[in-house]
């Protein structure tokens, strides 16, 4: 329910690849909590077994500031909901007492409600994304400025670890809970 060292990994692979401002990983596609020194094809298909497609829409500031606050709020955190793992572009606090998001950071700039900012979720979650999101698909499609970046995010986390080897991650507050 919260930011892992892992899943910042993933994420920042993932953003890589797709070329985006905001890489959301549902932290459920994440099935163990370290990956070894040593990492075989084995290790990455038990750590992320599940192969779907990535997809990078852009979308105004305003409908991004909606889904950090829909996903960082306390009733999704019950281990009934959908957390994701966030891209290291991003810094989002969430104030618990007042039920709100306090700000959301891309790049170290407030994010800007009527601006463009590429996103990018698993297809999973693009199916879902009303109940997981708060946000309709139609809401993500209506820039016209949407692709498939991969239709095998296994295929991509294969290929970035095979390039980019003896890497890690810490815990860097991407996600904050006051």
């Amino acid at each position: 329910e919260g930011e892992t060292e892992l899943g910042n990994l993933i994420a920042d692979a993932f953003a890589e690849v797709s070329e985006c401002d905001v890489m959301m990983v549902g932290s459920g596609s994440i099935r163990v909590k370290e990956l070894g020194s040593v990492v075989t094809l084995k290790d990455l298909k038990a750590c992320f077994p599940y192969d779907d497609s990535l997809n990078r829409f852009k979308i105004r500031g305003g409908q991004l500031k909606r889904i950090f606050n829909h996903i960082m709020r306390i009733e999704n955190r019950d281990g009934e909901g959908e957390c994701y793992q966030l891209n290291s572009n991003v810094k989002a606090v969430y104030n618990e007492n007042e039920k709100k998001l306090e700000y959301l950071k891309i790049r170290d700039s407030d994010v800007m409600d009527n601006f463009l900012y590429s996103i990018c979720i698993q297809g999973y979650h693009l199916q879902n994304c009303q109940a997981y999101l708060g946000i309709s698909e139609k809401e993500l499609l209506e820039s016209g400025q949407n692709k498939v970046v991969s239709t095998s995010a296994s295929e991509v986390l294969e290929e970035w670890f095979r390039n980019n080897q003896n890497v890690s991650r810490d815990i860097e507050g991407r996600l904050v809970f006051k």
